[in-house]
């Protein structure tokens, strides 16, 4: 049994020890520089306020006279034009006057080099179309693909990315940003262009790397310990430096490592085991419900809210519902909801507590097994739906509060945002499973650590640099056994000349 565990071990460490290295070093610089990303607040602070002057066309009947369906409709500016930017139901970004409805052109390279002028301030010096690169291999672009790619003046090597269909910047990213992520997110996360490109080719390939890491990481700690209870009088049984401190370093680090390496095998869902954290088609459609007739137009939500400063409107819907949502550049707390379906209707920071819970207290009434949900609004996270940076916060990735939480009998918990009427995550029996063996263990977002972020990012540096030392002296042994085999055959071919 020993043997094997050592044979299993060496080779493994033998095969993979430079990319357990690498997993670790660009781990450390993923805790500072994450991948780049154009926030919502970033992106609406980057564009002008709202010029109405007394139009426009409300989505629909834009819609309409563009003969297109929609899922997703938001009215800015373009240049000195207001228009719909609206998600088409074959999943591509289109923009229409909202004068008139007329459908715009997608933007030449010299078109996307103007837009991106204008969010930025800067002039623009080279327009590039591309259909994706490094940093813009993940789906969530496919949309608006193929892009325009502008570099602007400026010392920072600031590029904008430009969708051409919806006319709007929807990606920045900076020099120093493009090459920390060069050795954090893109080798960590195994990022490549030519790979990322075929999401199901990297999911396998992530996959079938970090099982046999797993093995190796799993293998080496029991080897560890095993080692301690073999020879009572020597603790630390290995007299050559590498192999010594090759163990020491492994016991310190190798819980950290395998619980590592297994989380992040879990990021990628392996197998299916996880159920997705999105509602169910079924869910968004009774949450939705059938479009209403809108008799309220984009300029009257305008002048009844009295916000000149608003730079957007979206079209939200609950339940045959519409309001528009006027968001401007300050962050969440800077947007109120305008009743689209109703005239004379006060101004709101939020949809209505009873549209909410009706809403909620119906959508999954025809599932069996399901009952009423208990229904309770959130004003701080709890233990499924958290955020790193703090509520309110303008980030990438933060989760608005307050929410609603719906919890029903069989398992199943929807949170949703009365600020956007949107269904923000579905949770079922196996998401706290999720969120322990994946989240809470890969990046330590357990509650304790996440109110204490200074202590959080000390213990993830700290055992990434004690794994950094473990694989460097891995690496070492891993050389010493390939590089003998190397001699002998050197010698071999000597006799044979």
């Amino acid at each position: 049994m020993k043997k094997a565990l050592i044979f299993l071990h060496k080779w493994l460490g033998v095969g993979l020890a430079l990319l357990f290295l690498m997993w670790f070093a660009s781990g450390i610089v993923m805790v500072y520089v994450p991948f780049p990303a154009l926030g919502v607040d970033e992106r609406l602070a980057g564009t002008a306020p709202l010029r109405l002057d007394g139009c426009c066309l409300g989505a629909q009947e834009a819609a309409a006279r563009a003969d297109v369906a929609f899922s997703e409709a938001r009215l800015g500016m373009h240049g000195v034009v207001p228009v719909w930017r609206i998600l088409s139901s074959d999943k591509r970004w289109l923009t229409l006057d909202a004068r008139d409805g007329a459908a715009l052109a997608a933007l030449s390279d010299a078109e996307a080099a103007q837009v991106a002028e204008r969010f930025s301030g800067r002039r623009a010096l080279h327009a590039e179309r591309l259909e994706r690169d490094q940093w813009t291999v993940a789906q969530g672009y496919n949309p608006h693909r193929p892009l325009v790619r502008v570099a602007m003046a400026g010392a920072d090597g600031l590029e904008l990315y430009v969708s051409p269909g919806a006319a709007e910047v929807v990606l920045d990213t900076r020099r120093a940003e493009r090459a920390w992520n060069w050795v954090g997110a893109v080798p960590h996360w195994l990022y490549f262009t030519q790979l990322r490109r075929w999401p199901e080719l990297w999911n396998g390939v992530v996959v079938w790397l970090s099982l046999p890491g797993v093995l190796l990481a799993a293998s080496g700690l029991a080897l560890g310990v095993w080692q301690l209870y073999l020879n009572r009088s020597r603790w630390i049984p290995y007299r050559k430096f590498w192999m010594r401190w090759h163990h020491i370093v492994g016991l310190a680090a190798g819980v950290a490592c395998v619980t590592w390496i297994f989380s992040g095998l879990l990021s990628m869902n392996p197998f299916g085991v996880f159920s997705p954290r999105g509602a169910t088609p079924g869910e968004r459609t009774a949450w939705i419900g059938e479009p209403a007739a809108l008799r309220v137009n984009p300029a009257q939500a305008l002048a009844l809210a009295a916000r000149p400063a608003t730079r957007e409107i979206d079209l939200v819907q609950l339940q045959g519902r519409s309001w528009y949502r006027l968001r401007g550049a300050a962050g969440p707390a800077d947007q109120v909801l305008v009743s689209a379906d109703r005239a004379n209707e006060a101004v709101l920071p939020a949809l209505p507590r009873a549209a909410v819970t009706a809403a909620l207290s119906t959508l999954r009434v025809d599932e069996a097994g399901a009952g009423a949900p208990v229904l309770t609004r959130l004003a701080q996270y709890d233990g499924l739906y958290y955020s790193r940076e703090p509520a309110g916060e303008a980030g990438t990735h933060t989760r608005p509060l307050p929410v609603w939480r719906a919890a029903w009998a069989d398992g199943v918990t929807l949170y949703a945002d009365p600020a956007s009427a949107r269904l923000l995550l579905r949770a079922d029996s196996g998401t706290p499973w999720q969120r322990v063996l994946y989240n809470g263990l890969h990046s330590f977002d357990f509650a304790p650590l996440l109110a204490r972020p200074l202590l959080r990012v000390s213990l993830l540096v700290g055992l990434c640099m004690l794994g950094l030392v473990l694989c460097s002296t891995g690496c070492v042994l891993a050389w010493r056994v390939l590089a003998p085999a190397r001699r002998r055959g050197e010698a071999r071919s000597n006799r044979a000349r």
